[in-house]
């Protein structure tokens, strides 16, 4: 199926997966950050003791998404959505409404949580579940709502903090999101969480659920899947330094970023249409080489112009990633635990993005020249796609065999 026969078949599923990850931008960095002074003058903290509560809160999403994010295999989705806004809406309240530091950063940490984490788990989940005839297609197409919400999310913000305070700005954007889900939780036809398929695609020699943290493919595939999270968010976090030392104005930065959404919407479409092609497996063995690409790119001319290399390729990985690795997690290990798999993918990629500031400070510190370590971050990349070979490619052979044998 193309992209026009998927919406049609399935406009319910889409529109439900695509609200779930836009609603998701409401707990996204990106968005966050423009309240950051507000919040930090209303509660006196300096930006070292904001930066330390968030990255805090952070590890903690991490952690609880991986206990929290399996019980969508068997709550079905709509219950598990109602959850998540009811979670979404008391932590703007508390945010908002408390006058006490602990409740306050309670409300930031539930926003965090219910944003980054489990409105984007709810939607991918989902719709890989409901739509198992065209899978990538339909993450390529929902997955579009992350782009999305960083090209318009942070004008809107910021032209209505020139017009009302930040409060009144997060009680405006809670009413949109419950003017939009309570008919959305009434109406959309969905079908109980393990309805999407029978493994077909994954036979499992046992009855019993995928254990990822003891199976060692989990392992070998772990830092290929992380890759992304750990380089972007480093290369993000210290860019003033990146630029300094590529001698490149701030304004680079500001381009780059709308590059990266560009190549974002392109990738994820790209993929999409590649996975249900060619198959997870051997998407999982090419996507990643735009990002060493970029990497490579950047060292090599250590200017400007390197980093908008860099920033375009990384966005076409990071719009490949979710298309990719969902449906290659179904591939290995079947559908019917999909959740359980992704929550923890979800809790590994959280925690990769709060430690790998660390290291890039700790180089920074240690005068490692920037080139150096993108250098370091371009072998991390290509060691985790050796370490990832193997699985792949037994992966791609017996997706081979069950096609022959059909």
């Amino acid at each position: 199926m193309n992209y026009r026969d998927v919406i049609r078949q399935y406009p319910a599923i889409l529109a439900f997966g695509f609200i779930a990850i836009f609603s998701g931008n409401l707990g996204q960095t990106f968005l966050v950050g423009y309240f950051q002074p507000a919040i930090s003058e209303a509660f006196s903290l300096s930006s070292g003791q904001f930066g330390i509560a968030y990255s805090l809160l952070t590890l903690t999403s991490g952690f609880l998404i991986f206990f929290i994010g399996p019980m969508l295999d068997w709550i079905p989705p709509r219950r598990f959505a109602a959850f998540v806004v009811l979670g979404m809406s008391l932590g703007i309240l508390l945010l908002t409404l408390s006058p006490w530091l602990g409740a306050a950063l309670a409300g930031l940490g539930l926003i965090r949580f219910c944003g980054q984490g489990l409105f984007t788990h709810l939607g991918t989940t989902t719709v890989a579940k409901q739509v198992p005839a065209a899978r990538g297609s339909a993450l390529a197409l929902v997955t579009l709502a992350m782009p999305l919400g960083e090209a318009v999310l942070p004008s809107i913000t910021t032209g209505a903090l020139q017009l009302v305070s930040w409060r009144e700005l997060l009680w405006a954007l809670l009413g949109i999101l419950l003017t939009v889900w309570l008919p959305l939780l009434a109406r959309t036809p969905l079908g109980p969480a393990s309805a999407a398929e029978t493994p077909r695609d994954a036979p499992r020699a046992t009855g019993r659920s995928p254990r990822p943290l003891m199976d060692t493919r989990f392992w070998r595939l772990s830092l290929m899947m992380l890759s992304i999270a750990i380089v972007n968010t480093g290369i993000f976090v210290f860019q003033s330094e990146l630029t300094a030392e590529f001698g490149a104005g701030p304004a680079v930065f500001a381009l780059g970023f709308a590059l990266a959404a560009s190549g974002r919407v392109i990738g994820s479409l790209a993929a999409g249409r590649l996975v249900d092609r060619l198959g997870a497996s051997v998407m999982g063995r090419v996507y990643l080489l735009p990002l060493v690409a970029g990497l490579l790119i950047a060292i090599a001319l250590e200017n400007g112009y390197g980093i908008l290399a860099y920033m375009l390729l990384s966005g076409l990985v990071t719009g490949m990633q979710e298309p990719t690795v969902t449906s290659l997690l179904i591939q290995l290990w079947g559908s019917d635990n999909l959740a359980r798999l992704r929550s923890v993918f979800s809790a590994g990629m959280v925690f990769a993005s709060g430690l790998a500031p660390a290291f890039f400070g700790m180089m920074l510190d240690a005068g490692v020249a920037f080139a150096t370590i993108l250098a370091l971050m371009a072998g991390m990349v290509t060691l985790g796609w050796l370490l990832a070979w193997k699985p792949l490619k037994a992966a791609a052979g017996a997706q081979a065999s069950r096609q022959l044998t059909r």
